[in-house]
This record gives C-alpha cells, structure tokens and sequence, in this order.
C-alpha cells in the first residue's frame, strides 16, 4: 500500500463465478444479444464438474472445409464489421445413418384403383383370380365372361368378411346353355384356393363345398368340368418359385362324384381319404350322410342345388329336405366336438361362418319356390336375360315372396336358334324321321354333325336304336309280305327268325350302331334303363365324335328320352329333332330340349313333329316363349315356329325328280317293315308302340284338347313303329285276356275264318254245356240269388249276409242248398 501498488490475486479455491468474465456480445440484432445473455446465465448456474484424477477430453475438431474461389479471405472475415447473419444448416451433414435398402427383382405393381368402374366384360373386371384367368384362357379357350356370369361373379366372389354378417344365399335364373355351370364353380375354387397356403390343411379336412344335381349324366359332366378347372396351374407363368414372396400353394383341392349304379365301397373309401367339392346325386348323397360315419361335412361351406326344377319334377323334395337337415346336424356334432375338446382336426376352422346355398333353374314355378323357401336364407335373385337384375328380399328374408312376381315371366329361347315344325301324317312319321337327319347330314359337307332326337320312353328308343342299326335295303331275306301261308314258308320260319334276329343280338353289346340309310354316321342311345358304364359310354361317345380319318364316322346321333334335356353340355350338336313331343314339363321343357343346341352364342336347329291332330300346340308352345330382340310393339315379343312341308323335306332327304322320292320312302318304310317281321323283332316294335301309348296319355289335363289318344288313328301310328297291323291283332290274345272272346279252338280259327265257323263253334260249347249241366238246377239257382238280393238291399246297396261280400252275396254251400230247394 505504501508504493501506491494494489495487487489483486486469485486463487482456485475461489467460488466458480469469482474469477469468470461474463463476455456480452455487443453488437447484431437485439435477439441475437438476448439469446447469448441467456445462455451465458445456464451456464454460470450449471458449471461442469471436472474431477482432478479426471482426464478433459479435448475439443472435437471441426472439418476443415476447402475455402470456396467466392469466399472472403480469413483477414477481410476477421477485419469485417459484424453484420446480421442467419444460421443456415447443412442438408448432408450430421444426418443420422440409415441403411440401404435391399435389391428387389423388380419394380413393385402398382395396385388396382378402389373407386373405378368395374369392366363387367372380362373375367380380371368381375375380380377373378388371376390363377383361374390365365387357366381359363390357355387351357380351356374361354376368354370372355357370358352375361348370366357377369351378373353372378360380382355377388359370390366377395370373401367372407364377419363384420357385415353371413353371405346371402343366390337364386340363379337363366335360360339353358348361357353358361350357369361356370358361374358357381369359379366362385368355389376361389374361395377355397387361398387355404391351399396353410400347412394344416390337406384332404382330410373333410367336404367343403356339395352340388346336387338331378340326373347321373349332368352329374358326371359337371365332374369332368370341375377336374379340368382343379388342373389350374398354382403359380403365374412368369414365376418360377425361386426367391418369391407369393405363398406356396398346395395341390389338395380334388373332386369327387357320388352316383347310383357304382360300387359304394369304394364310395366310401374316398370320402374316408377326404373329398373336398362333391358332385353327387340327391339319392345316393342322402345315403352317404345316413349310413357312412366316415363322410365329414361339419366344414362345408357351399351348397349348389342346380336344375332346380328337374330336381322337383322327378319328386326329390323330400329328399333335399333330408339332406339339409344331415348337413345341419353334422355341423353341430363338429362345433359340439370342438368345444369338449374332442376333435382331432388340426389346426383352427372360422366355425361363425354359414353355408352359402346357391339353387340354380331356368324356370321360376310354383314348386321351384316351394324349394327355394326352405332351402335359401335371406337370398338374391340374378336374372340375365336382357340386362342384369337383382331382386331384394322381402322384409322376412322370405324367398317365395320375391319369385312370385318373376313366376309369369315367359320362356326366352337363344335369339339364334332357328325353330321349325312339321306336320306329319302318322304313317309317315318314320320315313320322315329318316329323311331329314339325312339331309341335316348332308350339310355337313364332311365336318362333323351331331343330332339329338327326342323320343317319349325308353322302349321306343331301343326299338329305333336296334331299326336303324340291324335294318338292311335290299330283299334278300324275308322281304315277302309273309301273307300266304304255304308249306313251305312254315317250314323256313324258323330260320328265317335266326337269321332276322342275329344283327339284333349282335347289337346287345354295342354302344354304337351304324346305318346304310345313314352314311359315315354313329347311332347312340340314351335312357334311364341303360347300365350306369352304358349310359357314360354313350355321352362320352357321342360328344368325342370327331372325323379322324375319311374311314371312320365322321358325325353322330343320338336317340334319347328327356333324361337328356337338362343340364347336359353336349358340344357341337347342330339340331335338335323332337320325334315326341314333350309329356311332362309342356313349354319348360320343350324349351329345355332345344336348350341343347345354339349354346354359348352358337347356331343350332330345332325340329318339331307334329300330328294333324296336334295343329294347335304350335300356337300354344308360341304363346309360352316371348323374344328380347326384334321389332318394336308386339312383333318384338312374338317368336313363331317355322313350318316346313313333308314334301320339301322327303325331297331333300331321298332326292329324285318328280315322285321318285315318294317311292324311295316306300322302300325304306318296307324295308323297315320286313326286319320287323324277323323273329322278336316285332316284340320289340310291339313294346315300343304300347310304351308310346301310355308315354302319350300322361299328358297333363290342361293339354288334353290337344293330346289325347281319341285323335290318333292306331293303324296309322302302328305304321310309324314299321308294324303293317295293329298291336292287337299280331301279338297272341293270351296277353290280354279282359279282352278275349269265349274260349275258341285256335287251329279252328286259323283254318277258317269265317263267320260260320264261329257259330259252329260256339254251337258246339252250348252243346257241352247243356250235356253236363240242368236247365233246371241253373234257373232255380238264378231265381233263389235274385230273391237274396233283394232280401240284402238296402239304399241301394248290397249289404253283406252271413258273411258274403258285395259281389259275392251268398257262400257256395249255402247256394249249392238254395238250388236244391233245402232252404
């Protein structure tokens, strides 16, 4: 202090803020000064501790960056005045690190977009699989959806989803040939296609999917059908199955067919192993649901009831009803089993969803509905005649309430099938027949033709099968009209009768005959009395007709009763004839018949036999079928039948100038009648001629002014079953005996004819009669039956006495005592 020196020392045991200098910024924005006073105060209250054995880790040295050419030098920066700046990050530094991503194949697909339209018009715009599209399309040919499908795709492709509640059940109707069967496979095998990619599932898991249809053929057609679709191939061609994130699938979705006429242990067999969509008949499934332990349908989750009315026609209402109520039994046993604990099944089921039903029909009537009332829950009607309609349910998710109003609705044959009919006397139905499939053959000009001809049963279509494929042209044998009765002739009968019956035993074991009146052409047959390998063999036959070679037949009819008129998918067939008018089923199934042909936007003919007395039925059948297209009013709804003349069409089929054609059907109609007369060749014309009698009179009542049996002439349809006299009069009397005349001596009878040697005879049996029996005990006998018959009359019936019935009014002993006068 003495010099005037002040010292000022400090020391590190000073406080942290005693020796500290605060350093304000001085100059810039007035923010920026208040930012750095702030922060200067955090850090004057929150000093960093630093420990003495602690080591300081340096400063991190910052990147030096390459001065740019534009930058100030380090000097002028330094030397400058302060100036407002902004603080401007870097985009590229002090970045967290992310990984690359992975190398993909290729560039990721672009999804569908939620809210366009749907293009109706292809299979990948109604949202089907893309596994099935390209299967449909390489392997099957069909590239384009028909209308029935663009209605119905829409409704049964959406998967199950539980928070909007089951799926509606679905009423199909739509005319024949439009392609109905596609509409509920597709829809099937897509849904059950995405299981294919969990490992718990195979074969074993039971049938999930059941479609009952009425007859064996439709049955064993849909099969052929369904394993042709299973075939899809289960990954896109581009795909090789190598580094692929699509789910592999597994090949263990196979079909099965269920039919009368086959073994039922083998039957069951399969079922044990697991058959996941079945194809059965309504029979012999009702008889695997009641008698095989071993059937698994607890999962099943679809029900296909197709050709609805052919499955009430031929009285199969009782019967679905059963197999309703199994299926619905099986699935409570499962869930019950599931909930104890005592399945077996592996892995999980979705046990919440309902079976879908689905009940397919052209034709909306009475009993249709009747079925589709107990069969569908809460259902959709899809129509496709001229535009897609749906019809909502009624309030009660009642099915009748919703069909009535489509009941009335007419029948719409396809637009380009053309419709003809014929009157044709009887005596000239047959020859008639044969002229026109030859000259529907002769347009084929060497491509392959396929007939159906219609005939009312089963007797008459084995009696034309074995005409056309054992009758010869020619006289050679047997071809006198067999009217005298020499010597002679008796001698050779019994030979001649081998020989006419050889061609015919022959055929016994054929499926196909050949015809000399019918060229390069096979002849099938098809009815419900044929063995079951019989009836597949036909079909199979009949729709695998090609022309191989110039040798074999190029073209092929079939002769058929209406087992063939529904469902049957027969291809390429060019016409169908109706020999027979429809008995049963009236306009529904001529319209089913004719169905046949002008299939999927094909041609095809139809052909109508018709009797003089049946003129009316044209109109009738024309009043039941309404058009679509056309011209405007009442021309569009109109459809008529063409009318061809007999004439035009013997002409076309034997040819020949003036009236040589008629001669040329004399010839063909004696040659037909000559093989009749061979042996049992005329039990067969003769059944036939019965069966067609009886097939004519079950026409239903509202058709008897058009049918009825009074209006035919009998010698004249006898001549049509190539018969020269009435059934009656050539087969043997014993066959009907209400019909027989007193006893009388054959050989008498056919020495002579005439009326004396009847009475001769007959006075002959009055003779012995009077010999062996008293005038007298006979008429004490009527007297006493008289008086007792008065006694036991009361009302005006005949009461019963001492134990006599109505036709009988006394016991013998008691009559034997009443002619003796005892009583």
């Amino acid at each position: 202090m003495e010099d005037d020196l002040v010292l000022n020392l400090a020391s590190n045991d000073a406080g942290p803020s005693s020796g500290r200098v605060s350093h304000v910024k001085k100059g810039g924005k007035w923010t920026d000064r208040l930012k750095a006073n702030r922060a200067a105060k955090r850090k004057a209250k929150h000093p960093p501790v630093i420990q003495d054995d602690e080591p300081v880790a340096p400063p991190k040295k910052r990147q030096r960056l390459a001065p740019r050419e534009d930058d100030e030098p380090e000097r002028e920066r330094i030397s400058a005045p302060s100036r407002p700046t902004q603080i401007i990050s870097s985009l590229f530094t002090y970045n967290p690190k992310v990984d690359k991503p992975e190398s993909t194949r290729g560039p990721k697909a672009v999804g569908k977009p939620s809210n366009a339209p749907l293009d109706s018009s292809t299979f990948e715009g109604l949202g089907l699989d893309p596994l099935l599209i390209q299967h449909l399309t390489t392997k099957m040919g069909v590239t384009k959806p028909t209308s029935i499908q663009r209605a119905a795709l829409p409704v049964l492709l959406p998967e199950y989803n539980p928070s909007s509640g089951p799926l509606r059940d679905v009423f199909i109707q739509s005319q024949t040939g439009s392609g109905k069967t596609f509409s509920f496979l597709l829809p099937i095998i897509q849904d059950l296609l995405p299981l294919s990619s969990l490992s718990y599932i195979d074969r074993s898991i039971g049938t999930l999917a059941i479609i009952i249809v009425p007859t064996r053929e439709l049955a064993s057609q849909i099969s052929e059908v369904l394993e042709a679709l299973l075939k899809l191939r289960l990954r896109p061609v581009n795909d090789t199955g190598e580094d692929s994130t699509a789910p592999r699938l597994t090949r263990w979705l196979t079909s099965g067919l269920l039919i009368g006429g086959s073994t039922r242990t083998h039957e069951k067999a399969k079922l044990r192993k697991g058959l996941p969509i079945l194809v059965a008949t309504p029979g012999r499934l009702l008889d695997h649901l009641q008698k095989t332990s071993s059937f698994n349908v607890g999962k099943c989750r679809w029900l296909v009831l197709d050709e609805a009315d052919r499955l009430m026609e031929l009285g199969f209402e009782d019967t679905i009803k059963g197999i309703i109520q199994g299926l619905d039994s099986r699935r409570k046993l499962a869930i019950q089993a599931v909930k104890e604990g005592k399945s077996v099944e592996v892995g999980g089921w979705d046990w919440e969803r309902q079976r879908r039903t689905i009940l397919c029909s052209a034709t909306i009537r009475e009993d249709v509905q009747k079925l589709a009332g107990t069969a569908l829950k809460n259902p959709i009607v899809i129509k496709a005649l001229e535009s897609r309609t749906l019809h909502e349910p009624s309030e009660h998710g009642d099915a009748r309430g919703e069909l009535t109003a489509s009941s009335s609705t007419n029948f719409t044959p396809p637009s380009q099938l053309s419709q003809k009919y014929i009157i044709a006397p009887l005596k000239l139905r047959l020859v008639t027949l044969v002229s026109l499939l030859r000259s529907i053959l002769s347009q084929s000009h060497g491509r392959t033709t396929k007939i159906l001809v219609f005939l009312s049963c089963t007797d008459s279509v084995d009696f034309h099968w074995n005409l056309f494929g054992s009758a010869s042209m020619g006289g050679d044998s047997a071809g006198t009209d067999q009217d005298s009765s020499s010597g002679d002739e008796e001698a050779e009968e019994g030979s001649e009768d081998d020989e006419g019956d050889k061609k015919t035993r022959s055929n016994e074991g054929k499926i196909a005959v050949t015809s000399p009146l019918l060229p390069s052409t096979s002849v099938y047959r098809l009815h419900g009395s044929l063995p079951q390998p019989t009836r597949l063999a036909s079909i199979k036959g009949f729709s695998s007709a090609k022309s191989k070679d110039k040798k074999s037949p190029t073209s092929a009819i079939l002769l058929c009763t209406s087992v063939a008129s529904r469902g049957l998918d027969l291809p390429f067939v060019k016409a169908v004839i109706q020999y027979d008018l429809p008995t049963e089923g009236g306009a529904t199934e001529y319209v089913h018949r004719v169905g046949r042909t002008a299939r999927a936007g094909k041609g095809g003919e139809a052909w109508c036999f018709v009797a003089p007395s049946e003129k009316s039925w044209v109109e009738w059948v024309e009043g039941k079928m309404r058009n679509t297209e056309g011209g405007d009013g009442e021309e569009k709804g109109k459809i008529q039948l063409e009318s061809v003349a007999v004439d035009t069409v013997l002409k076309k089929g034997f040819g020949g100038k003036g009236t040589e054609h008629e001669e040329r059907a004399t010839e063909v109609q004696l040659a037909f009648e000559r093989w009749v007369l061979k042996g049992k060749n005329v039990e067969l014309a003769r059944k036939a001629f019965t069966s067609h009698m009886r097939a004519y009179a079950t026409h239903p009542s509202d058709e008897k002014h058009i049918f009825h049996v009074r209006h035919l002439h009998i010698g004249h349809l006898a001549k049509s079953f190539a018969l020269r006299e009435a059934p009656g009069v050539i087969t043997n009397r014993s066959s009907h005996p209400s019909k027989q005349k007193p006893a009388q001596n054959w050989k008498d009878k056919k020495k002579s004819k005439s009326a004396t040697s009847t009475r001769v005879s007959k006075g002959v049996r009055e003779k012995d009669w009077n010999e062996e029996h008293d005038k007298d005990a006979e008429s004490r006998m009527r007297e006493a039956v008289r008086a007792q018959g008065r006694i036991s009359k009361k009302k005006g019936v005949l009461m019963s006495y001492g134990g006599t019935e109505e036709f009988q009014v006394a016991p013998a002993a008691v009559l034997e005592k009443l002619s003796d006068g005892k009583i």
